[in-house]
């Protein structure tokens, strides 16, 4: 497996590296929605229990314990009213890696998207494990390829490592369809971790996404590039292959430079708009960044947003 500055695997896995994972495991993963859970947590949950943050209030009825009164309001507005508890609970996060054909790609013998992917993903599920929520893995490419449901068990994370270890690039990617499928096995609310180059018609992608939050998933999507793709950096004459396809091209990168760029743009522009539209989180991942960082990064700006 490749590595890169920062991300040097270690241990016999060859998935992660302490380094990385004890970063990563000080930042904590917060749903920005209410998730369903049965363990206590630190996750809001529509559930009412006996948390000592409250959400609401109601009026007094005489079933209700006298315990459950809010004095200060009672003095207040000399009417009777019970607080209700938020309860904090775990979640069930699932990741799902891409593992398409143009996944495959690395330029400058860098880390490949695929690669970049599984350390991201064992860190993410990682991160879910050490604050006792319960993680699970998929991947995919035209449809999904394995599905690990999401468990809170600490040995749980072996096959995790285990499904990331024996990815390897399928075929030309469908992430609409696969989304679909995937939100049929993934059917309590929970977080949904979306790891991919996301090359397919963006409507197609949108539509996957839009099935999702319908679900009331909270849905994090990391969207990878290799640094290549944002700079077409070649000047001689060269052969292009299609990544997820037969084509073959040789062209003068100077005389197409600019459009490629310019198109390459726009469906970025397009994917993250799809996101913002639908109140999903989106990060530019390029695989140039260690994993932890940008994980790190993520996590720092989506707490100021949810804090």
């Amino acid at each position: 497996m490749a590595s890169q500055t920062g991300d040097t695997p270690a241990g016999s896995d060859g998935i992660t590296d302490p380094q990385g994972l004890a970063l990563v495991a000080r930042m904590e993963l917060v749903a920005r929605t209410a998730v369903e859970g049965l363990l206590a947590g630190m996750h809001p949950s529509p559930y009412f229990g006996s948390s000592v943050e409250y959400a609401d209030h109601r009026p007094y009825t005489h079933s209700d314990e006298l315990r459950m009164l809010d004095w200060k309001l009672l003095a207040k507005t000399d009417k009777y009213f019970v607080k209700l508890y938020e309860e904090e609970t775990n979640t069930r996060i699932t990741v799902i890696l891409d593992t398409s054909r143009s996944m495959a790609f690395g330029s400058d013998g860098g880390m490949t998207k695929l690669d970049y992917g599984r350390f991201l993903a064992a860190a993410v599920c990682h991160l879910a494990l050490k604050q006792n929520d319960a993680a699970g893995l998929a991947t995919f490419d035209r449809g999904v390829r394995a599905y690990v449901p999401p468990r809170s068990a600490g040995r749980h994370f072996h096959h995790i490592l285990a499904a990331l270890a024996g990815a390897t690039p399928g075929t030309d990617t469908a992430v609409g369809p696969a989304l679909q499928e995937l939100a049929a096995r993934v059917p309590k609310r929970g977080i949904v971790v979306l790891i991919s180059d996301l090359l397919d018609d963006p409507a197609g992608v949108a539509a996957g996404l839009s099935l999702l939050k319908s679900l009331r998933h909270d849905v994090i999507v990391f969207h990878l590039v290799d640094p290549a793709e944002q700079t077409f950096p070649w000047e001689k004459v060269t052969r292009f292959r299609d990544m997820e396809g037969e084509g073959r091209l040789v062209v003068n990168p100077r005389q197409v430079r600019a459009t490629y760029l310019e198109r390459f743009m726009r469906f970025q522009d397009s994917i993250r708009a799809a996101c913002l539209e639908r109140s999903i989180g989106y990060a530019l991942t390029s695989t140039d960044v260690p994993y932890a960082e940008a994980l790190s990064a993520y996590l720092v700006r989506r707490s100021r947003l949810t804090g």
